[in-house]
């Protein structure tokens, strides 16, 4: 497989074997992958990337199609699209994802939407209503929110307020003075 790959600070695309899915993996056919914070300082050498993982492909998320699947793998079959937040690789041909951490990719995104879709998304979403528990009646203060986890958590509290259906679920202020 193609990817890219860092070398002395440098992106070039290399060959690379094609990955082995292992128990509870699926073998992802990557149609677009986005680029991360992370993704600029493993480039400039400042950033490992987790054990486990390829050390010189960057890209910490993902969308596909599955092309194949490891002993055990059962949650998705063979040609669904699937998103998923890795801890590298994900800029290559193929990856590997274990299928507890992919997401079905919602119908209506397309594949730059979906490649650039689980890191932001479900950090903001972790940071929001894991963490900190948003809530009914709760104000939602996004600082930073011109970045894309700030745009994700700025659009969730959004869905949030909209899902309820109710204006006091969560109050989005765009305008601090409001």
């Amino acid at each position: 497989m193609r990817a890219a790959t860092i070398r002395d600070g440098e992106v070039l695309v290399e060959e690379h074997p094609d990955p082995e899915p292992s128990k509870g993996e699926i073998l992802v056919r990557v149609r677009a992958a986005g680029i991360n914070g992370g993704d600029l300082h493993q480039r400039a050498g400042l950033y490992p990337a987790p054990p486990g993982w390829p050390p010189d492909i960057p890209g910490m998320e993902l969308a596909g199609e599955v092309v194949g699947r490891g002993p055990g793998a059962e949650r998705f079959e063979e040609g669904e699209r699937v998103c998923s937040l890795v801890g590298g690789g994900g800029q290559a041909e193929l990856a590997v994802v274990h299928e507890r951490v992919a997401m079905p990719v919602p119908g209506r995104l397309d594949w730059p939407e979906a490649g650039g879709f689980a890191e932001v998304f479900t950090t903001a979403h972790d940071v929001l209503f894991a963490q900190a528990g948003l809530g009914a009646g709760e104000r939602l203060l996004v600082h930073g929110g011109a970045g894309g986890v700030g745009t994700a958590a700025i659009q969730l509290g959004h869905a949030a307020r909209d899902y309820f259906n109710r204006d006091n679920y969560v109050k989005v202020v765009l305008d601090p003075r409001e």
